[in-house]
């Protein structure tokens, strides 16, 4: 138990220069120090989503960085600023005497919420969120954070309160991660700050005019309508449906739910024999996960080489090895002509004739955006719904997520990543609440392929060149930096964490170097300190 008066000197004052972090230890408690400005920061040393280790992390002003997923935190009061964490760190109180850096250690929690308002009864204003993934979640916390009062109702079609759908490929897929690891927050913190979820729900309509939503009721019962004051959109997408014979027999899943990957589990667990039709991220993910379970897969591909467009052949040929390594097996350059069985799958026919004796198959086609039930709204050719600068596409209404095309610098960007998610749910929750915020972040994601993080900063629609720092078939490490139109446009890194740090903090500024310097070689975190 911590007493109020636990303090120990943990440095000198001079030990660490701006920019620097230092594991430290006060008693039997672990401390992370941190220094801005030549201000003492002592915080709690683990990021609150998965608990890396921030030390090895980057530092950029008052931003602390977390080495694996990129969530972000301001040292000076630990609240978090980024996704995927949803909690900030605790912090502890510091004072110089003498020549030491004194640390009192003033909590023995481990995460902290951002401050966020309660609901007042006397405001019957109602703000209405479709869906319950990253960017609902987010979005329902930063308007209590930005000052809303309001009513909150999040309408899902799931049966869930919202989860760590990531960890579905992942951990949980493997059996390693229960249950009650899965959801965001306990259904306690969703009473306390009067976020009312509503599951199993199918909005069949959105008027924007008319600030109405329907829900079907049921064969035979009335509609039931909701109005709102404002409402934000972020149902997310509905898988591609593979268009051949046999493709809606019993034994064909996707993967987009944790229901999904529970029955891909059990399934998994009793070794059975699966096909994979896609050489998508999730789709090698589940394929490492279920090979981990026992099964046997084989995993169809249109492609020659998995993630050939977004990464370049070469880390895209290193990364079939991984798997291959682990007795995945792989028939690229192929398309499934059709799919044998009576009334449950027994067999994929490649268009080269090629069977595939199979259990079950596990389609990762990609997903289309879920926008069908909205009124009166333009859709962009891909079907998604085109925002502005504050995410906002009518008034009072806000799109997030994997059904939002945005406006950046490049263009216009669609993009289906948690962190964007995350990201865009918090931009638009904030600006629901009268803060009037931009979204202008630099998108990141991480895939976990064979038990190798792989991390990827930036978009690139196409690559022209790639330019590599270390040599992805013999090196553990390396940079791979995807050139299009003569700029670096979006980079990938493995165990190259505190680089891929400093590159998406120097792309978000647009201070990232030429070409040409890049070629020659760049010490990342010097770059950044210097700009």
């Amino acid at each position: 138990m911590l007493t109020d008066y636990m303090e120990e000197a943990v440095c000198g004052v001079d030990d660490l220069k701006d920019g620097e972090l230092k594991d430290v230890r006060v008693g039997d408690t672990d401390v992370l120090l941190a220094r801005v400005d030549g201000q003492y920061y002592a915080l709690h040393p683990k990021c609150t989503h998965y608990q890396a280790p921030l030390s090895k992390g980057l530092l950029n002003g008052n931003r602390l960085v977390c080495p694996w997923h990129n969530a972000c935190f301001d040292v000076r009061s630990g609240h978090r600023l980024e996704a995927p964490a949803l909690n900030g760190l605790p912090t502890h109180e510091v004072r110089i005497e003498g020549d030491q850096v004194m640390v009192r250690l003033t909590t023995d929690k481990e995460s902290l919420e951002n401050p966020m308002s309660t609901p007042d009864p006397a405001n019957n204003t109602t703000c209405v969120i479709v869906g319950s993934g990253g960017a609902g979640a987010f979005a329902a916390e930063a308007m209590r954070e930005g000052g809303f009062t309001g009513n909150i109702l999040m309408l899902t079609s799931s049966s869930q309160a919202p989860y760590d759908r990531p960890n579905c490929s992942k951990d949980y897929l493997q059996g390693k991660a229960p249950d009650e690891w899965m959801p965001l927050r306990t259904p306690d913190f969703y009473a306390d700050y009067g976020i009312e979820i509503r599951t199993g729900q199918q909005v069949t309509r959105l008027d924007p005019q008319k600030k109405e939503i329907e829900l079907s009721a049921g064969e035979g019962q009335p509609t039931e309508r909701i109005t709102y004051d404002k409402a934000l959109i972020c149902s997310g997408g509905k898988p591609n449906k593979l268009p051949v014979p046999g493709a809606d027999l019993n034994g064909v899943h996707v993967l987009r739910s944790l229901h999904d990957s529970q029955q891909l589990r059990d399934l998994g667990q009793q070794g059975k024999r699966i096909v994979i039709v896609g050489s998508s991220f999730i789709g090698l993910e589940a394929a490492m996960s279920l090979r981990k379970l026992g099964s046997e897969v084989d995993v169809v591909g249109m492609e020659a080489i998995p993630f050939e467009k977004i990464l370049g052949g070469r880390v895209g040929k290193v990364i079939q090895g991984w798997h291959e390594k682990e007795g995945v097996r792989f028939h690229l350059g192929r398309k499934v002509g059709t799919i044998e069985g009576t009334d449950t799958v027994e067999a994929v026919v490649l268009d080269n004739g090629d069977r595939l004796p199979t259990d079950a198959i596990l389609l990762g086609l990609g997903v289309k955006p879920n926008v069908d039930f909205i009124a009166g709204i333009d859709r962009e050719e891909d079907g998604s719904l085109r925002t502005d600068k504050q995410l906002q596409i009518a008034d009072g209404l806000y799109v997030a997520g994997d059904v939002a095309t945005y406006p950046t610098a490049d263009g216009s960007q669609r993009i289906e990543h948690w962190k964007v998610a995350g990201q865009q749910g918090y931009t638009a929750g904030m600006n629901i609440a009268g803060q009037e915020m931009t979204y202008q972040e630099v998108p990141f994601f991480w895939s976990n392929q064979q038990g190798k993080r792989i991390n990827y900063v930036g978009h690139a629609e196409k690559i022209d060149d790639v330019i590599y720092d270390g040599n992805p078939e013999q090196d553990d490490n390396f940079l791979a930096f995807y050139v299009q139109g003569g700029e670096v446009k979006a980079v990938a890194g493995l165990k190259r964490d505190t680089d891929i740090i400093a590159i998406r903090e120097l792309m978000q500024y647009g201070q990232l170097p030429a070409v040409d310097k890049i070629r020659k070689g760049v010490d990342w975190k010097a770059e950044l300190v210097t700009k």
